[in-house]
């Protein structure tokens, strides 16, 4: 008996020294001294992880094609060249009319493309744990364990990591931007709100859509003028962008036509053809792709967004669009159609957790289950979806294969000059040039008329899976026709060059 009541004791004692020492910690950090450098602390520890990640990739050649279009275009952009982006046969400027991408050429004068472009971007992403912060601390007065679990819960989204990891989007640099604004509209600081919106609209032209929505928000929140003001900008903006600036630069095409091909051909006739086939427009949207894409956004905050409804208005009409756009799926999804969710979302967990919590003179506090739920449901679903979750052993993320090594040597035998045909993992590093074209892998024949056969060099490896003996046969056929010898060889990875002195 004796023992019993001893170890009774000890357990309670314990238990009451934790908590007593947790109260005396949350006393320090509720004063506003903390709410000033907290919040930049977890950014900063955020972009170091997120920025890691991304540069390890980088570094060991794991970006291909994709990465290597922006690296292009933002070159010919720093060269004051026409953005003519030879990997994608566009221009830069006419994929989303993304016009941020004109400073950011501007700063790559003076900085490696790859590395700022994946710097800023993870920067970004962090970036916005500071207004999600200040949200949840002065705007809906919760106190500093919530705010924390928010912020890590933001940090461990599984999305966000995703968008960390798949090359470079511009428009993952709006995330921050909406939560500011966000921000601002609270604090009814004006001309901030309509900077930080103009911002998010530079680096995507459909975030209109979401503008609109966040006009409705404001609107909702008895904002009304300044929510139709706002909803009228981002209409503005939509149709301007889609339909004018970036119809123009695609050469009076609409260049988003070959994700709605299914509907129609223009702007116009894609709407109608949604309203007059409202089962083909409701079987894409309850796609299995996107119930699981929808599951990764909210699951990991417990579906508390479910709670406070009004904050998906701005994702309405920009989801719906994206649900019903056929656009392929990279090696991480398509993470950057979930810009609005990842800024939006976390506030509305944020004010869910404000209604379920318990109110006090200055700050409302949620029970403790339920924010250690909140942060154990975000762990398991980064673990589950996360490009950068533990089982994809990230820590091993940044060495080079001897692959890799050979890439490296071979594209040093490779002049300024030279226009380039070469294979996915090879394009990064060659991207500072006016003609730089993906070798495509596995064709059943090669042509002699294909654009890779007109350059002064290809890079290939040898030893690629895809090849069959048709293709491998008929490219060593025009190789022989065109001209071209075998310059250097670095273990699987041979340089073919164009022999041009009798031309």
């Amino acid at each position: 008996m004796t023992d019993t009541t001893t170890t009774t004791w000890a357990d309670s004692e314990l238990r009451r020294s934790i908590r007593n020492l947790g109260l005396r910690w949350q006393a320090r950090l509720e004063g506003n001294g903390p709410d000033r450098f907290i919040p930049w602390i977890l950014a900063l520890l955020l972009f170091i992880v997120f920025g890691a990640l991304s540069l390890a990739r980088y570094r060991s050649l794991e970006l291909g094609g994709q990465m290597a279009a922006w690296m292009q275009g933002i070159w010919l952009v720093s060269q004051d060249a026409e953005p003519f982006v030879t990997l994608t046969g566009r221009n830069l400027f006419d994929g989303q009319f993304s016009l941020i991408l004109w400073p950011l050429g501007k700063l790559a004068t003076w900085v490696p493309a790859g590395p700022m472009l994946l710097t800023i971007q993870s920067f970004a992403l962090a970036l916005a744990v500071v207004p999600l912060w200040r949200i949840a601390r002065r705007i809906l007065e919760l106190g500093v364990e919530s705010a924390l679990v928010l912020a890590a819960a933001y940090g461990l989204q599984p999305q966000l990591h995703n968008l960390n990891l798949a090359d470079f989007h511009p428009e993952a640099l709006s995330v921050p931007a909406f939560l500011w604004a966000y921000l601002y509209s609270q604090d009814r600081q004006w001309v901030r709100f309509a900077v930080a919106v103009v911002f998010a609209l530079s680096t995507r032209s459909d975030l209109g859509l979401v503008v609109i929505g966040l006009g409705a928000l404001l609107a909702v929140e008895g904002r009304t003028r300044a929510g139709r003001v706002t909803a009228a900008g981002g209409a503005i903006w939509a149709v301007l962008a889609l339909g004018v600036f970036r119809a123009d630069l695609a050469g009076g095409e609409f260049i988003a036509g070959d994700a709605f091909a299914a509907y129609g051909d223009g702007p116009i006739s894609i709407l109608w053809g949604m309203l007059t086939n409202p089962t083909q427009a409701l079987s894409d949207f309850f796609a299995r792709d996107n119930f699981n894409n929808l599951v990764l956004l909210f699951a990991p905050w417990m579906f508390l967004p479910v709670l406070r409804l009004r904050y998906q208005l701005p994702l309405v009409l920009f989801g719906v669009f994206q649900f019903l756009a056929n656009v392929p799926p990279g090696e991480f999804g398509n993470p950057q159609q979930d810009v609005a969710a990842l800024a939006f979302l976390p506030i509305a967990a944020a004010a869910a957790l404000r209604a379920v919590g318990r109110r006090s003179v200055r700050r409302v506090f949620v029970n403790g289950r339920l924010l250690g739920g909140v942060l154990f449901a975000s762990a398991v679903f980064f673990l589950f979806g996360a490009g950068s979750s533990l089982y994809n052993d990230p820590w091993t993320w940044g060495s080079r294969s001897v692959q890799d090594l050979d890439i490296i040597s071979a594209v040093k035998t490779v002049r300024p000059d030279d226009e380039v045909a070469a294979f996915s993992p090879a394009l990064p590093l060659l991207s500072e040039r006016t003609m730089l074209i993906e070798f495509p892998r596995g064709l059943e024949i090669y042509k002699p008329a294909a654009p890779i056969f007109s350059t002064d060099v290809i890079i290939v490896d040898e030893a690629d899976e895809l090849w069959n003996d048709t293709g491998r046969f008929t490219f060593d056929q025009v190789i022989d026709a065109k001209g071209f010898e075998v310059e250097n060889r670095f273990g699987t990875v041979s340089v073919y060059r164009r022999d041009t002195t009798d031309e």
